[in-house]
């Protein structure tokens, strides 16, 4: 039997060159890490295959360089990397042009207040496709129910002369809990977001580029 499917972290890395090139409606992917725990006899023949199994459902969804399966302290430890997609997204309508459960969404912000200075939203967020993927997980065990919020760490760099300004909160950075944070990105930035509200809202990034 295996139980769980809901990352330790998934750790993504976007430029401000990514972001200016989704905005102007470019595809774009950006590069991501995740790491996961399953509950299982590490012994058991049937949970081997089935294990080989869902790595072939994650590689027909995402872009997937590498999946590596190591025993763990009470089962397995599953070490993803690979590329998730980065798309602008005007409305609220459901992301249907992508094949992958997840996606970077960047929107227009229309919140107001001290969040109006801000021109775009950045969220890590589920696609039209994330029912069927779940649906082919649930096949192979029942308890294989993946998480539409997933604990994410955000790693935001700069590129060239561009100027990126961010505001979020409940979010850890250089070891510090934040419950609000501004700041004028210096080259980079790391952003761990995970846990407490999270289980249940979608992170988000308030941002200007210039």
């Amino acid at each position: 039997m295996l139980i769980g499917c809901k990352a330790d972290q998934i750790e993504t890395s976007i430029s401000s060159k990514d972001l200016r090139k989704a905005i102007a409606g470019n595809q774009v992917s950006v590069e991501f890490e995740a790491e996961l725990s399953l509950m299982g006899d590490t012994k058991d023949a049937e949970t081997k295959a089935k294990l080989k199994s869902i790595g072939k459902i994650i590689e027909k969804y995402l872009s997937i360089e590498e999946f590596d399966i190591t025993k763990g302290d009470f089962g397995f430890k599953i070490k993803i990397e690979g590329e998730l997609p980065l798309v602008y997204s005007s409305g609220s309508k459901e992301l249907t042009s992508v094949k992958s459960p997840w996606v970077m969404k960047v929107s227009d912000n229309r919140d107001g207040g001290i969040l109006s200075g801000f021109s775009h939203k950045l969220t890590f967020s589920t696609a039209s496709q994330f029912d069927a993927f779940a649906g082919e997980l649930q096949k192979i065990n029942i308890l294989l129910s993946p998480d539409e919020r997933q604990p994410m760490k955000f790693k935001l760099k700069t590129k060239g002369n561009d100027v990126l300004k961010i505001f979020t909160g409940g979010v850890e950075v250089g070891g510090e809990h934040l419950v609000l944070y501004e700041a004028t990105v210096e080259k980079r930035v790391s952003l761990t977001m995970k846990g407490g509200v999270y289980d249940s809202a979608e992170q988000v990034v308030y941002f200007s580029l210039k």
